[in-house]
């Protein structure tokens, strides 16, 4: 029986890792617009991208509008109040299609988390699971905050803090919005708030750099972020079965966020409208409301829904106010 050789003499090749980028923010603040435009960029093409979003439905993977096979959603919740190995299991799904031959392989991960998740369990799962994530190490956590509503929310919401707080790198959006002082007053808050890098979410050439390259991440205070917070946000889904006048329906959302935009966080839908055959989506933050927005690549078979988050002290009327609006679009098609 041959002997088996000496362990010293053996040279060992690790195994390449692939790199993982976190990416938090507040509800509204632009991550999937961020994802959207990374992804079309050559830097980006061996991306993969782990979507979770609060509520039954998610939307957020399909106006990424990007080859959704490299895309994994969690809806349902958000990774941290599930348990912490749904991530692996999305990261073993992915290894699974590039087994396949269903994917290309990929060289990283984005994984875009839900606007209320404070992302401690995601944190802590590469450092309490490292058997499971072995061939992944966290790059880092990029917290995105809307220069316009992004103060306020950090205020109110402890989950906006938490975001803040456990953050490697901030980036800034919608800073077009905004004026010279209120830019000056928003990053002046930023660096006294947070110590890391404080970036504005510019152009695309940017956008890889600010995603891709940051310093090995080390989180020491996961355990001081409380962990809770289901209890005050509320959801609800409108099911959009017939097709919507598109200008009843954009007013209607402008004047139930000018009602109630204290109390609501989030409104995003995406619906069929008479006169077109593409579907048009639909944003909507506190008292902000987005132009509705023409998809290209949306497949006929992806749910026409309205999601609603919403302050839970605020549930019935905002419940009522929204089949209000249904009502009205679906009206004005007749």
């Amino acid at each position: 029986m041959n002997a088996l050789p000496d362990p010293r003499t053996l040279d060992l090749i690790p195994e390449q890792t692939v790199p993982v980028t976190v990416l938090t923010g507040f509800l509204g603040s632009g991550k999937t617009s961020l994802i959207r435009r990374l992804l079309a960029l050559p830097q980006a093409a061996d991306t993969a991208v782990i979507v979770n979003e609060f509520g039954e439905i998610g939307l957020d993977h399909l106006l990424i509008e990007s080859v959704d096979e490299n895309i994994v959603v969690l809806p349902g919740g958000c990774l941290c109040c599930q348990a912490q190995g749904d991530l692996a299991r999305a990261l073993r799904s992915l290894q699974d299609k590039v087994a396949l031959g269903r994917i290309p392989p990929f060289a990283r991960v984005i994984v875009e988390t839900s606007g209320l998740a404070y992302p401690t369990a995601i944190l802590q799962a590469f450092v309490s699971d490292p058997l499971r994530l072995s061939r992944y190490r966290l790059t880092g956590l990029v917290t995105v905050i809307d220069a316009v509503l992004g103060l306020g929310q950090i205020w109110r919401h402890e989950t906006a803090r938490a975001q803040l707080a456990l953050a490697d790198r901030l980036l800034v959006t919608k800073l077009d919005l905004t004026d010279e002082r209120g830019r000056s007053r928003l990053m002046n808050e930023l660096r006294r708030l947070s110590g890391v890098p404080i970036e504005a979410a510019a152009t695309d050439a940017q956008l890889a750099t600010q995603l891709f390259d940051m310093a090995p991440a080390v989180h020491q205070h996961l355990t001081s972020v409380a962990t809770w917070h289901a209890a005050a946000f509320d959801s609800l889904v409108l099911r959009l079965s017939s097709p919507v006048d598109l200008h009843a329906f954009q007013a209607g959302i402008e004047n139930l966020a000018h009602q109630r935009g204290e109390s609501l966080l989030r409104l995003k839908a995406m619906a069929d409208i008479t006169g077109d055959d593409r579907p048009v989506s639909f944003h909507a933050v506190q008292h902000l409301v987005a132009p509705p927005r023409f998809l290209e690549a949306i497949p006929r078979t992806a749910p026409r829904v309205l999601v609603a988050i919403f302050m839970a002290g605020a549930g019935e009327d905002i419940r009522r106010d929204l089949r209000d609006v249904m009502v009205r679009a679906v009206e004005g098609v007749r």
